[in-house]
This record gives structure tokens, C-alpha cells and sequence, in this order.
């Protein structure tokens, strides 16, 4: 009955997941759909008026200069440069460092620098590595100071037909010179077309081509129709970016609720009385709380991951919106110079902080997965839950510390750091701190110990030395206890010699019960051994008792009474509550059966008359009776 009764949940459970992902697809599947009819919307507004996209009645660059049209992307691609004019990816090619751009294209004794004109990257230009006079980067200087102050006064003219650009070859170097509207803006030297694999000429007119296509688009991007076109890319944007956010929001809250049901269930309270659960119940609910705290870890990585994910589309979202604009582009690669630095620590420290996390579930998942295969017995099964729960705890703090370790290493390269030279001076000094930290060797060397010999673990409760506890935290340092009180004690592993561990497998009732000396002896004996054989056979509190008890008989007689002992065998950690529910049904049955437990006597021996009725409560000495002897008749001087 007990099977088939949790194959009914199990199904049931599996029906109701299943209803949740249905109407997770319908309620986010609606988001999905308004996200996609915003994208449309946008471009068909942008296919009406864009005066970058492609039709059958497109001129080329040169007839587009002449007569103010835009000229086709095919143009453009063919001039050897591409400039993408999608608004979304456009802005996120400055994003790649220059050295992985020029990793294919640039010589070793080459320096190239990049030409930008409204935040867009045009061409490069190059120097000798040698040549401190005349570097890249001040040559691409000069010549953005005249390209930008030669489109501006193509701007103010007001007029894109009057552009002229074409090149000359120079007599006296035999090296072209680009000329715009008559006035020189750069010379093409042997370097410049060597670095695309062409002649100079050939350079040059690519160079030519580039400059009449990046000039119209400075003109034409800064009229009102490009202008509201742009607003409209704009608040396409920001409606796609709240959708996106409401969305994550949803997700968030979602894994959250959840979360917050799968909390109590993965850290369940100790329970008494009528809560306690079977012993067939136990095994299959320590591995339920291994699934719920594996769930509920991936849920709260699932968590930040959204969280992180939100702040990203907010950042993206206004790092594009910026190069939509001729006017703000300028700021997209003075931010990505400013921030590139910062940027790859933080995806360092993100990509780590991730692999730690992740690490973390697959850890829980392969413990879960050892303690469903295991099979064996009910007390085994529990102490191996226990173990495992330990080995995880220390296991993942080993991995987070291997992370943390090469994710600090790779951010000390990225600052510049040699750090070949400091592994090697590492290992000095670690044989230094080695010899000055002993004890923190001796902590980790007995920890390991403790693991492999599974002297105790998470969740048992231990006595060292004079303190006593159960075992909160546990790693290869230290071991922490929770005391009676609800004080945290740590203690070093390294201090940890001998242990009593009150918890491992099972557990024991060891109760001591004192009998009047008037009592009949016998009767007491049955009823001792009747109330813990009923307790055995209780519906719930036989589950705790694993063996029947064991009455030991009349352990000690003295003057407080006879002392009755009895042991009984309990699951781990159930003996207090199996011992307070004994005292209790013991007294009522003493209570009924009118047997007295026993309680300290003394004897008082009087000699001769008292001054007053009241005893004065001394002792007399003088007499040889014992402690035990109960006066039944007076002395001769009492008679008197």
C-alpha cells in the first residue's frame, strides 16, 4: 500500500510540473510574441525611409555623391572596408581589443592606429616601430583633425553634391595623396597598402571609395529624416528593453517563490511526538532533502543569472542607443577605452564566481546520485546521507578556492602582472609560511582524517573534551558546534584527539530508575520492562526503537532504594525523545501501581530527653548504628 500510495504522488507530482511548464509557455510565450511584433514594426518602418537599405534602383557610391543618394552596401563592401549600418551590431565592433583586430593583418615592426569619424572605425594607418617622430597614433591624430574639420564644412555647405575626393601621386615621393574638395588630407604610404596586401594606388583608390562613402553618410545622418528614424530605433529599443526586463522580472520572481517553498523542505526541523516519520520514511526523505537543496541551489543560480542578465540588457541597451546618434557615437569608444580594463575583470570575476556555482550543483548532483544507487541498510543509508553532506561542504570549498586561485592569477595578468615569476617566488614563500604555520597544516592534515575515517560529520552530535555539541559546520580548518545553550564553539581540528560521538548509526537510552526500598521489587521489574515493550509496539514511537529493549535488572541497592536499569536501542539522534516519552509513561504507571521510587533516608538516633517536643534534626554519634538502620523501638534512656 505504502508503494503504491507514493507511485499515486509521484505520478500526481509529475502531472502538476507538468501543467506549471504549460502555462509557463503560454503566460511567456505571449512576451515572445509582442517582442517579435515590435521588431517588425520597427523594420518596416525602417525599410520605408532608411536611406541604408538596399532596392533594385540603388546608384553607386560615385553617383551617389554626385547626386546626393545613398549608396548601396555592395558599394561599400567592395571600396575593401565594411561598415555595418545595422544599428543593433554596429556599435559592438569597437567592443573587440585591438590587438585580436590586428592579430591576422598586422606586422611585428608595424604600428597601426585606427581613423574614426563619428565614433566609426573608416581604415587604419601605419608607421615603422622604429620611427618615434612620426607614430600611428599621432599620424591618425592629424588626419582626423582635418577629416573632421573638412566634413564639417561639407555640413555647414549644405550641399553633398559639390564632394570631391580623388588622390594625386606626389612627384617628389611617388606616393598618392587623397585630396578632399581640393584639399590634402593624407599621403598612402608603402606601409599603409602593404598592410591590405595591395599597391599604393590600388590603396588609394580603395582609400577614395571610403572616404566619399563615410563623408555622404556624416552628411546624411545628420538630417531630420535620419534623425527621426533614429528616434523611432530608439523607442523600439527602450520597449523591447522594458518587455525584456518585465519578463526577467516575472522569471525572477517565479524561481524565487519557488525557492521559498523548496527552503523548509531542503532544511528540515528535528520533530517530536506525533511528527516523528517510519522507519521505511526516513531514507527516501533524506534523499528528498538532498533533491530539494540541489533544487534549490540551481534555482538561486538561476536567480542571479537573471539578476545579472537585467542589468546587462539596461547597460546594452544604452551603449547602443548611444551610437545611434552622429552626435553621441563619439562616446562609445571613449567608453569602451575607458571601461575595457574594468570590464574584462568583472567578466573575470563573473565567469569565476559562474564556474563556482556551477561546480556547486554538479557537486550535489553527483552526491544525490551516490545516495539514490546506494542500497544499503536503513542506518547506513542515513549515515551515508550524513557523510555525504560533510564531504560536500569541504569538497566545495576546495573547488571555490582552486577557482578563486586561477581567476586571481589571470586578473594579475591582465594588470600586467609577470606571473610566471611570481609562481616561482610563490613557492619560497610558501615553504616559508609553511614552517610558520604548523598548526594550520596540523588542522588540515587531521580534518582530512576525520573525513576518511568518518569519525563524525554534519548533523552529529559529539563530545570533545569537556564541550559538547551538535556538529554545525565542518570543513578541513575547523569544526563548529552548536551547544544546548545555542552557543557557537569552534574548535581547531588539530585540538580534536578524542571525540565521543553520540550519534553515528544509532543511538542508546541508558535510564537509571530508583525504586523505593518498601516496594515490591518484582512488580517494578514488570513494569519497567511493560512500559518499554509497549513503547516498542507504538505506532509512532516504535519506528524510533530499533531493538527491543533490554532490561539489565536491579543495577544498584543502597539506602535511597533499589536502582532498576534498562537500555534501549534508538535511531540516531531520537534517545531524548524516546527517554522523556519513557519517564513520562513510567510515572503515570507508578502513580497507579502505588510504587514509590526511591528517595535518600536518614536515620536520627535521640539520646535521653529532648529540652523541647521539636527534634533538633543532629545525629548522635555515639551509637554504632549504621545509616541504613530504622529504629523501631526506643533506647533504654528514652524508655526512662
Amino acid at each position: 500500500m505504502r508503494v503504491c500510495a507514493g507511485r499515486n504522488l509521484e505520478i500526481v507530482a509529475n502531472q502538476s510540473r507538468m501543467m506549471e511548464k504549460q502555462r509557463w509557455i503560454q503566460r511567456y510565450g505571449r512576451y515572445a510574441v509582442i517582442g517579435l511584433a515590435i521588431a517588425l514594426l520597427c523594420m518596416g518602418f525602417n525599410i520605408s525611409d532608411s536611406w541604408a537599405q538596399e532596392s533594385p534602383g540603388d546608384p553607386p557610391l560615385e553617383e551617389a555623391a554626385e547626386t546626393g543618394e545613398p549608396a548601396p552596401p555592395e558599394a561599400a563592401a567592395e571600396t575593401g572596408e565594411n561598415f555595418s549600418d545595422n544599428p543593433i551590431t554596429a556599435p559592438l565592433e569597437q567592443l573587440a581589443p585591438p590587438e585580436v583586430r590586428a592579430f591576422w593583418e598586422t606586422p611585428a615592426e608595424t604600428q597601426i592606429a585606427p581613423i574614426l569619424l563619428d565614433g566609426r572605425v573608416l581604415f587604419h594607418v601605419t608607421a615603422a616601430a622604429g620611427d618615434s617622430t612620426l607614430t600611428a597614433i599621432r599620424r591618425a591624430a592629424d588626419i582626423e583633425k582635418r577629416l573632421v574639420y573638412l566634413a564639417q564644412t561639407i555640413l555647414d555647405s549644405g550641399n553633398i553634391d559639390g564632394l570631391n575626393v580623388d588622390d594625386t601621386e606626389d612627384d617628389s615621393t611617388n606616393q598618392p595623396i587623397i585630396y578632399i574638395n581640393d584639399e590634402a588630407l593624407m599621403t598612402v604610404t608603402y606601409l599603409d597598402a602593404s598592410l591590405h596586401g595591395a599597391t599604393m594606388d590600388v590603396r588609394a583608390d580603395q582609400l577614395v571609395s571610403d572616404l566619399e562613402y563615410a563623408l555622404t553618410r556624416y552628411y546624411l545622418e545628420r538630417q531630420p529624416e535620419f534623425l527621426w528614424q533614429r528616434v523611432r530605433w530608439v523607442a523600439a529599443i527602450i520597449l523591447l528593453t522594458l518587455l525584456g526586463s518585465f519578463a526577467l522580472t516575472h522569471f525572477y520572481r517565479g524561481f524565487a517563490t519557488r525557492r521559498q517553498h523548496l527552503i523548509p523542505q531542503a532544511h528540515p526541523q528535528a520533530s517530536s511526538g506525533a511528527k516523528h516519520v517510519s522507519n521505511q520514511g526516513m531514507v527516501p526523505d533524506i534523499r528528498k532533502t538532498l533533491l530539494n537543496q540541489q533544487r534549490a541551489n540551481s534555482l538561486r543560480a538561476l536567480e542571479q543569472t537573471l539578476q545579472f542578465t537585467q542589468v546587462a540588457l539596461w547597460v546594452g541597451s544604452g551603449f547602443v542607443i548611444l551610437g545611434l546618434f552622429p552626435y553621441t557615437r563619439w562616446l562609445q569608444p571613449l567608453i569602451v577605452s575607458n571601461v575595457r580594463l574594468p570590464l574584462r575583470l568583472l567578466l573575470l570575476s563573473l565567469v569565476a564566481y559562474g564556474l563556482i556555482r556551477l561546480a556547486n550543483i554538479w557537486i550535489d548532483r553527483i552526491l544525490v546520485a551516490v545516495q539514490t544507487n546506494a542500497t544499503p541498510t536503513i542506518e547506513r543509508s542515513q549515515r551515508l546521507a550524513l557523510r555525504l553532506s560533510t564531504f560536500s561542504h569541504v569538497i566545495k570549498s576546495i573547488v571555490a578556492a582552486v577557482i578563486g586561485v586561477i581567476a586571481f592569477l589571470i586578473i594579475l595578468s591582465q594588470l600586467g602582472v609577470q606571473v610566471a615569476p611570481l609562481l616561482t617566488g610563490a613557492g619560497l614563500v610558501g615553504v616559508a609560511i609553511s614552517l610558520a604555520s604548523q598548526n594550520l597544516i596540523k588542522d588540515i592534515i587531521n580534518g582530512l582524517l576525520i573525513l576518511l575515517e568518518d569519525q563524525y560529520g554534519v548533523g552529529d552530535v559529539i563530545i570533545v573534551r569537556e564541550v559538547s555539541g551538535f556538529v554545525e559546520t565542518m570543513n578541513l580548518r575547523i569544526t563548529q558546534l552548536r551547544d544546548t545553550g545555542g552557543q557557537l564553539i569552534t574548535i581547531p581540528n588539530s585540538q580534536i584527539d578524542i571525540v565521543q560521538n553520540l550519534s553515528k548509526e544509532w543511538s542508546r537510552v541508558d535510564l537509571m530508575i530508583p525504586v523505593g526500598l518498601e516496594a515490591n521489587i518484582d512488580q517494578a521489574l514488570q513494569l519497567v520492562e511493560e512500559i518499554a515493550t509497549e513503547m516498542s509496539q507504538d505506532g509512532i514511537w516504535g519506528p524510533l526503537i530499533l531493538e527491543p529493549p533490554l532490561l539489565l535488572g536491579v543495577d544498584n541497592l543502597d539506602h535511597a532504594g533499589a536502582t532498576i536499569r534498562i537500555w534501549i536501542k534508538t535511531q540516531p539522534l531520537k534517545q531524548w525523545d524516546v527517554a522523556r516519552e519513557y519517564r513520562r509513561r513510567l510515572k503515570i504507571a507508578f502513580e497507579a501501581a502505588q510504587i514509590p521510587l526511591g528517595v535518600p533516608q536518614q536515620v536520627l538516633h535521640v539520646m535521653g530527653t529532648p529540652p523541647d517536643p521539636v527534634l533538633t534534626g543532629t545525629t548522635s554519634s555515639a551509637t554504632n548504628g549504621t545509616p541504613t538502620e530504622v529504629l523501631e523501638t526506643p533506647s533504654a534512656s528514652a524508655q526512662s
